[in-house]
């Protein structure tokens, strides 16, 4: 089998619901070992969200696979023993708590590389270890609205709108992706690790950079509608089918905007791709009375290949089993040990020489923890003695 890239990298990852599982899965898509580290209790509380085959949650078996799982109580002076000892060997330690919760807990970044210096720790936070902000609660739309990301989400004119995925979750796991592996490389090089504050806050205005480079060099900031990719003029606008389907146009560049008035059999809107706002809601009128004149489907096969950016504006379901997504290999299957044959989202990142490949599933919680233990040098009883004092969590017998 071909050797993964990051093979011999252990992490430590004490993160759970969306972000941080999914940033560590990538890692563990490409060889490293992440141990899923969880309470005792009832864990990650992912593992509880429908819909559930056979008690396992789709969602909790896509972002937590290919790592290992151990149930410690990290308040207790035996856990906190455990993971200390853990972190003499890792190479990464995640956290996702709120900011100062590690340095209650005695498991903060001074104290982790006071026994292993070349760490390289990722807090990933809601706003970040400093600011006003820092222990304010808030979710997904809470931080897009606060980072100016969702008043641009949505019609002008209109009000703005709720996002579909969970914008600043995925970009902050994948920038504390991003910022782990330079940790790792620096670590490499200087023998000393990194401390890394991630936010969803910071994450989600990074996702705005063209408004925000708008406003700063030009004084004026762009609101809903108001740019040129996002409906402000009729070539770059979604427009209802015939059948109720929709398509998206955004035949922004020149050419793109004459081939669409060509196709389109409109060559009077030639000259007018930027003439002013009565002129570009009449051509606007008139896209939609000509795009209701067909199905969704129609469309796109009648425009695909006039090299104007046309796409049909697909349900999930559409995408997920679309003819592109099978050729690019999008969803695999996987046979669950406890949910059986399960279909899930494949990595994106398309490696020829060290493809990311689904080595296990999810684990159960606490399933690796008495081998892990083992691995720190614990024997059998000892291990026994924690899990009757409730200090780990291994699988009920049978």
């Amino acid at each position: 089998m071909t050797a993964l890239p990051l093979e011999g990298v252990i992490v430590l990852d004490l993160s759970r619901q969306l972000p941080g599982p999914v940033s560590t899965q990538i890692l563990a898509d490409f060889g490293a070992d992440v141990i899923k580290i969880e309470d005792t209790g009832a864990g990650d509380n992912f593992r509880g969200v429908a819909p559930l085959r056979n008690g396992v949650s789709a969602r909790h078996a896509q972002i937590n696979r290919n790592k290992r799982g151990l149930a410690i109580d990290l308040k207790s002076r035996e856990g906190h023993e455990v993971f200390m000892k853990l972190c003499e060997t890792a190479h990464v330690v995640f956290e996702q708590f709120r900011p100062g919760v590690v340095k209650r807990l005695g498991i903060h970044y001074e104290a982790v590389r006071e026994v292993n210096p070349r760490i390289v720790y990722c807090a990933l936070s809601g706003f970040g270890q400093n600011g006003p902000l820092r222990d304010v609660v808030a979710h997904d739309p809470n931080y897009l609205s606060v980072a100016g990301v969702l008043g641009l989400l949505g019609r002008r004119g209109g009000p703005p709108a709720m996002s579909g995925p969970q914008i600043s979750d995925l970009a902050a796991a994948h920038l504390a992706t991003i910022g782990i592996l330079l940790g790792l490389r620096r670590a490499e090089h200087t023998g000393e690790g990194e401390y890394i504050d991630i936010s969803l806050f910071d994450s989600a205005m990074s996702m705005s950079v063209t408004a925000v480079a708008t406003y700063l060099g030009g004084g004026k900031a762009p609101s809903r509608g108001e740019e040129r990719h996002n409906g402000r003029y009729p070539w770059s606008d979604i427009y209802e089918t015939s059948d109720g389907g929709y398509v998206t146009i955004s035949a922004i560049e020149e050419h793109f905007f004459a081939n669409l008035c060509n196709a389109l059999e409109r060559p009077e809107w030639l000259p007018d791709q930027y003439a002013d706002d009565a002129r570009q809601e009449e051509i606007r009128a008139g896209m939609a009375q000509i795009f209701r004149t067909r199905t969704r489907d129609e469309w796109f096969e009648r425009l695909k290949d006039k090299d104007l950016c046309i796409s049909p504006v697909l349900t999930v379901a559409e995408a997920v089993e679309s003819d592109h997504a099978k050729a690019r290999g999008s969803v695999v299957t996987h046979q669950h040990p406890v949910a059986g044959e399960t279909r899930m989202l494949a990595s994106p990142i398309h490696m020829r020489n060290a493809p990311a490949a689904i080595r296990r599933a999810a684990p159960a919680l606490g399933e690796h923890s008495a081998e892990i233990l083992q691995s720190l040098g614990y024997d059998e009883a000892a291990i026994d003695q924690l899990v009757a004092r409730g200090v780990v969590r291994v699988p009920a017998a049978g």
